[in-house]
């Protein structure tokens, strides 16, 4: 009996108290104080106007909740779900194995306001992108590519339609 408490209170504070990992990805969650920490992430490039589409309004959405897609998403389509605050996933399968495309779908898989899809002729393996700010990676390993991420997707201070929906009409 004892020896089940004992376990159950391990789980419980397990559960309870927060990784080294998510500890230090908090200081990336934007914040009334800090409303775009992405400016202190090394190497993400804050690109005014881009995407580079006069008017996403007028775009066909497209499903960004976690959705891997087997072909490149054309740039118009995927500004509309930037608009939203979505953070776009890109790679080149010239540059990446399968195991790490196979790594970057469970990542994406489910989780709200990120896409990923292919970009045959990226100049670096991986591309994350999100209204106005971009990082190019070499892996996914990079531990910007998790804080880029948890400053960005869903971040209400940068896109223009942010909280919009992020799922294609139907």
């Amino acid at each position: 009996m004892l020896l089940a408490a004992a376990s159950f209170g391990s789980v419980a504070v397990t559960a309870l108290v927060p990784s080294s990992a998510e500890r230090d990805l908090a200081a990336f969650a934007p914040t009334a104080d800090i409303p775009d920490p992405s400016t202190t992430i090394p190497g993400v490039a804050i690109v005014a106007g881009r995407p580079f589409v006069e008017d996403v309004s007028t775009t066909t959405p497209i499903q960004c909740d976690g959705v891997a897609y087997p072909q490149p998403v054309p740039d118009a389509v995927a500004a509309h779900a930037l608009a939203h605050g979505a953070v776009s996933i890109t790679y080149d399968p010239a540059r990446t194995s399968p195991r790490t495309i196979a790594a970057l779908t469970d990542r994406v898989t489910g989780s709200p306001y990120l896409l990923l899809s292919p970009a045959p002729g990226l100049p670096t393996a991986v591309s994350l992108e999100a209204w106005e700010r971009q990082l190019a990676l070499d892996t996914p390993d990079d531990p910007r590519f998790e804080q880029f991420i948890r400053a960005l997707a869903e971040n209400p201070n940068l896109a223009p339609e942010a909280g919009g929906e992020c799922e294609a009409e139907g």
